[in-house]
């Protein structure tokens, strides 16, 4: 049946000409479509890493005399008063873990990097200068899931590194612990031991940026920070399941006083999943905007689609209706219509599959540096599937009203 149908295409080529051009250029279009949308989404709901459930970021004010105030300088080291602070608030029956931290909390836009050095390699990653129980709020874990083994390497001083970072300073694949790397490309650098290797931590939803390494807050650099950027030092909280009812006004009421400590205050109290939603708003809405088009366009493409193959099998009843007559049966010139629809979508696709290739070694994709072979055979995969329902939609209202009426109508209607 095969070779009757391309023989059937082949002589109607005139008018198969058209399809198979419309069919070219609209696989290729919905292909780009298909794309976009399976790196956003994808993207958007791969595996964070890291937990925010139940846990706040506090803030803290400073009330200082004006002579110290002038000099932004602190009458009392920042170190000594945060580690009050730190102890006061583990005593808390509310709070599960406490952490002390500089521009590292997850969703707040704003960060700090660093270039890390292992002879001639190099990599960048996120600086994440925390205290041990930093992986305890967010719950890290090392590459081999325990958050137990990151919490010691940092009590250690040791640093820590994400594995996309193992993976550009160490790229014979050899483990990173216990190997040495320096923050400066100098042979006299100071060198720093790996003490474990985490999990890949991404920055958002929205980016597949997921390098870091961590290191522990030197007391020397709390006890020098200028009071100017104290709202970049953040206290999270991670809370007991069972206490995260009211959090923010009951800690208030408990802990308002008890963290007035050498004129620093409690200044705010924020929820972490609240602040997410605030921070990513700008990209859901435009992720929202994006979709809706993408929609729109699918749309006019199925109506496109499905009318084409539409008006072509309503124009073809009288054939229909002879082949009837000739002792074939409905199901049968069903079949071999559906067969007519997939072979020209075939030949369309072929070449369609060699324009995307050229198309992504173009850099016209979205994210196209994550292109590879299971992306593009997804969007193929869901191309065909979504081109294939429109032509067997198409092909089969009309076909089967044309094989439920008697073949005489039919071919006075022709």
């Amino acid at each position: 049946m095969i070779k009757h149908i391309l023989k059937i295409i082949r002589n109607e080529r005139s008018h198969n000409i058209g399809i198979w051009v419309e069919l070219f250029l609209v696989s290729v279009f919905l292909w780009y479509i298909v794309d976009y949308t399976y790196v956003v989404i994808s993207n958007y709901y791969k595996p964070m890493n890291f937990d925010i459930r139940h846990t706040y970021e506090l803030s803290f004010g400073k009330v200082e005399d004006k002579t110290h105030a002038r000099d932004n300088i602190p009458s009392v080291p920042l170190g000594e008063s945060f580690d009050k602070i730190m102890g006061r608030m583990r005593q808390n029956p509310m709070i599960e873990a406490a952490s002390l931290s500089i521009l590292s909390r997850p969703h707040i836009g704003s960060h700090s990097t660093m270039n890390l050095f292992r002879d001639t390699l190099q990599s960048v990653g996120l600086e994440r200068m925390v205290t041990p129980d930093f992986f305890h709020v967010f719950r890290y874990k090392s590459v081999n899931g325990s958050t137990e083994e990151l919490v010691e390497a940092l009590k250690k001083d040791e640093f820590i590194i994400s594995k996309s970072i193992e993976k550009e300073l160490f790229p014979d694949g050899s483990s990173a612990k216990g190997k040495e790397i320096s923050l400066e490309k100098s042979d006299s650098a100071r060198l720093y031991r790996i003490g474990a290797v985490s999990t890949n931590i991404r920055y958002d939803n929205f980016s597949d940026w997921d390098t870091y390494y961590a290191r522990s807050i030197p007391v020397s650099y709390l006890n020098s920070f200028p009071l100017a950027y104290l709202p970049l030092i953040e206290v999270c909280v991670r809370v007991n399941p069972e206490e995260d009812h009211d959090f923010i006004n009951r800690f208030r009421d408990q802990m308002t006083e008890q963290l007035r400590i050498d004129g620093l205050y409690l200044n705010t109290v924020q929820s972490i999943p609240v602040g997410k939603r605030l921070y990513q708003n700008d990209n859901i809405n435009d992720l929202k905007i994006r979709l809706f088009i993408i929609l729109f366009l699918l749309v006019n493409i199925f109506l496109g689609i499905t009318g084409t193959f539409w008006f072509r099998t309503q124009y073809r009843r009288g054939e229909i209706g002879l082949r009837i007559a000739m002792g074939n049966t409905p199901r049968g010139i069903l079949g071999m219509y559906y067969t007519e629809g997939i072979l020209l979508l075939i030949l369309a696709m072929i070449p369609a599959m060699i324009v995307f290739v050229f198309v992504a070694k173009a850099d016209i994709l979205y994210a196209s540096w994550n292109f590879n072979v299971a992306r593009y055979f997804i969007g193929f995969g869901i191309t065909c599937l979504l081109l294939l329902c429109m032509i067997i939609l198409g092909i089969w209202f009309p076909a089967r009203k044309a094989v439920n009426i008697p073949p005489a109508e039919a071919l006075r209607d022709e």
